[in-house]
């Protein structure tokens, strides 16, 4: 894999690298034709799994939730997104809705916006945060999000509960959440990433930075930051890492993928997703929604875990420069019981959108696909280990989607719909076991 990105400039889906009988690996990778082309005659055996399109791949019509979108292939656009949250708060179901506006714009100007449901932060309610399209290419989280807020409205204003396949939500589970908990969804946390994925290059992951002074020109690639890789958790990754780490982050500003950008949080998006967990601090859940690979990750992402050595852990700089590598001396410390939670919130959204049609999502440790820093998860579950008088946040990534797709970062919106639809089911379970959990070890109070 190191030999494709750095010798033939290809990106790779790491989470679809698989081991074959003869010994061989197998493993999708994505670039331009030019880099492409080369790879036959380097040895690699290629098939051809996904042409992209350009922009303008032509408008579906039909009926997923709420109806589909204005954007490619159906999808929605980056002010279809904004309308239909505007209609949710302005609605019937205004009681229990607000439109929150994040206070940062973007590199482009735009506003991002999150929609609580619920009736307001109260003591012993949880909040669950939801965040959708962190990365631009990743087209469908936010039509998930926008369409989880629509069916769970729709049934608690017809005061009726949600049937998703086999899974059966009754309306006082569906009441239940929206009068004892808050859930603050993010559907597009980059919308300008988002633009230009659907307008301009459907594989664009980062945002919209401006290139720094001196960059060179070419392809654009020294556009943009990788907003997964941006958030303050183990940020300057060369200093907390072993220099030997095969870790998914790059210093360098033209990197086409995974720049971490100039400083921690120095984008505006990852500053809003900041903003509004240190706002709300009834939010004690997150869940990042992403493509592709039918995964649920917790924590940690920068090493494996262990629950026996306090003192080794990301918080004691002693361990710098050892993070990063399998099977060594280092593991990242995760108290028992946390990780006991985070497995049973994800085992309670596995069954859920395997209820759906049969799809089983793996359940692992985000360490587990490669070793990162700066993501979302793992900074939200950092917080209140950092600063004990923050909510503890238990925090996942998921990966929806299944990598034999025929476009996997853009399926077809009629495989769309039922991938809207099994998260979803994921997502009213994992709400529901967040309100039977409550707010895991809430700060002390001043």
């Amino acid at each position: 894999m190191a030999d494709l990105v750095r010798v033939h400039g290809v990106g790779i889906v790491r989470q679809t690298l698989r081991r074959l009988p003869d010994g061989r690996y197998t493993v999708q990778a994505f670039g331009e034709p030019a880099d492409l082309a080369p790879l036959a005659g380097a040895g690699y055996a290629v098939e051809t799994v996904e042409e992209v399109a350009p922009p303008g791949l032509g408008t579906a019509e039909g009926g997923a939730p709420g109806g589909r979108g204005p954007g490619p292939a159906g999808y929605m656009d980056v002010e279809e997104v904004d309308r239909r949250l505007a209609a949710l708060a302005a609605g019937p179901d205004g009681a229990v809705t607000e439109l929150i506006e994040l206070p940062r714009p973007t590199w482009e100007g735009r506003t991002c916006r999150a929609l609580r449901i619920g009736r307001g932060p109260a003591p012993g309610r949880p909040g669950v945060c939801v965040l959708g399209g962190v990365h631009a290419r990743e087209w469908g989280s936010a039509d998930i999000v926008v369409g989880f807020a629509e069916r769970l409205l729709a049934a608690w204003r017809g005061k009726r509960g949600i049937t998703v396949g086999r899974r059966r939500f009754t309306a006082t589970q569906v009441l239940r959440l929206v009068e004892e908990a808050n859930v603050y969804l993010v559907p597009q946390v980059n919308p300008d990433g988002r633009h230009h994925s659907l307008t301009v290059d459907p594989m664009w992951r980062k945002n919209r930075r401006p290139a720094p002074r001196g960059a060179a020109a070419g392809d654009g690639t020294c556009v943009g930051v990788d907003l997964n890789r941006n958030f303050d958790f183990l940020w300057d990754f060369t200093a907390h890492f072993d220099p030997d780490a095969p870790v998914a982050c790059s210093a360098e500003p033209c990197h086409p993928e995974v720049y971490v950008g100039p400083e921690a949080a120095s984008e505006p998006e990852v500053a809003n997703v900041v903003w509004l967990l240190d706002r709300y601090s009834d939010i004690a859940y997150l869940v990042d929604l992403h493509s592709y690979g039918e995964l649920i990750m917790y924590s940690w992402g920068d090493d494996e875990n262990q629950s026996r050595r306090p003192t080794m852990a990301f918080t004691n700089a002693d361990w710098d420069g050892r993070r990063g590598r399998p099977d060594d001396d280092y593991r990242e410390y995760i108290g028992a019981a946390d990780r006991r939670l985070l497995v049973r919130l994800a085992t309670k959204m596995q069954a859920a959108v395997s209820a759906a049609r049969g799809r089983t999502y793996r359940v692992q440790q985000s360490m587990n696909l490669y070793p990162t820093a700066g993501t979302s998860d793992d900074y939200a579950f950092s917080r209140h280990l950092v600063d004990p008088s923050r909510t503890k946040v238990l925090a996942f990534t998921v990966e929806w989607g299944a990598e034999d797709n025929p476009t996997p970062f853009h399926p077809p919106y009629d495989e769309m719909v039922r991938i809207i639809a099994e998260v979803t089911s994921g997502l009213l379970a994992f709400c529901g076991e967040a309100l039977r959990i409550g707010v895991p070890d809430p700060p002390p109070q001043e």
